[in-house]
């Protein structure tokens, strides 16, 4: 179990380690197994995109919360107008990651 000063070390400024653990780690074990459902899948995978999709924003309200509730009491952080947009594109860029590959790779349906 990592130490409290590892998790509160910044990987960017105002998201700890520790708390991108607690939001991505998931994450990406939800990628990771979309990606080998997209590279065996037979048929679209774009519903199931747009599904995991959907799920990724909804479960982004909190953090967006937390990310908007650090700001308010340590201000020096990363403005959250910056860091909340960021942290939505970048679970959105690894979800959307196998739909992309199928398309550069011309696997159809797409």
């Amino acid at each position: 179990m990592p130490s409290s000063e590892i998790l509160d070390t910044q990987i960017v400024s105002g998201i700890s380690l520790g708390f991108s653990l607690i939001f991505f780690a998931p994450l990406a074990l939800v990628a990771l197994c979309f990606l080998a459902y997209s590279l065996f899948a037979k048929r679209s995978v774009l519903r199931f995109a747009k599904t995991l999709s959907f799920v990724w924003l909804v479960a982004c309200i909190p953090a967006a919360l937390l990310i908007l509730m650090g700001f308010a009491f340590n201000s020096n952080k990363l403005n959250p107008l910056l860091s909340i947009p960021l942290w939505i594109l970048s679970g959105l860029a690894l979800l959307w990651l196998p739909v992309g590959l199928r398309a550069l790779l011309r696997i159809k349906p797409l």
